[in-house]
């Protein structure tokens, strides 16, 4: 396998179902409520402002967006949950699909807004990860927002998830990415 730099990324395609998926390469995918970061996450981890949308609208997402990072894994971009404005079922369907039949999917990054904490929904994503063996880490998103308290709140929020893999960004420290692209390498590369 190349190097990987985050550097050569080109988006690929967009799949509306599993017939879309792509199965050629080993992937990588942020899932999360919406409107947690996932775009704002990936735009930062491959160095481009603008190489996925970001919206203040939640639920823009509506399709796995496939994005090939140095050519050789994928970088999946796929929708919210929570406040999604596409149907339930839709996601729920989709997501079943792409988390069971999904040969490539190396690891999920379940996204967390650090200001928010974990929620049912949340704990019922992880809970169908654990469920499908599906390797995954927390990401804490939005670090840069938390005021004292909160940051309190997360500490204790991290003691409760025991030995789960959690990292931590803000999109204004960049040695945070920095350690989330090293697991992300890992995880591909142990494929």
């Amino acid at each position: 396998m190349a190097k990987i730099s985050f550097q050569n990324v080109e988006f690929i395609k967009s799949a509306a179902d599993k017939k879309g998926f792509l199965l050629d390469k080993p992937t990588v995918t942020f899932i999360g409520r919406s409107n947690v970061g996932k775009s704002t996450l990936i735009n930062a981890l491959v160095k481009r402002k603008n190489f996925m949308k970001t919206s203040k609208t939640a639920g823009q997402t509506n399709m796995v967006n496939y994005a090939l990072i140095d050519k050789s894994f994928y970088l999946a971009d796929v929708p919210g949950y929570g406040f999604a404005t596409f149907k339930r079922d839709t996601f729920a369907g989709l997501m079943k699909d792409f988390i069971e039949d999904n040969k490539g999917l190396k690891k999920v990054y379940l996204l967390i807004d650090a200001r928010r904490l974990l929620m049912p929904a949340d704990d019922d994503f992880a809970a169908c990860l654990d469920e499908h063996h599906a390797p995954y880490a927390f990401v804490f998103t939005k670090l840069d927002k938390l005021k004292a308290v909160e940051k309190e709140d997360l500490a204790l929020q991290k003691e409760k998830l025991g030995d789960k893999q959690t990292f931590d960004v803000a999109l204004k420290k960049e040695s945070l990415y920095q350690l989330l692209r090293v697991d992300i390498v890992k995880s591909v590369k142990e494929s």
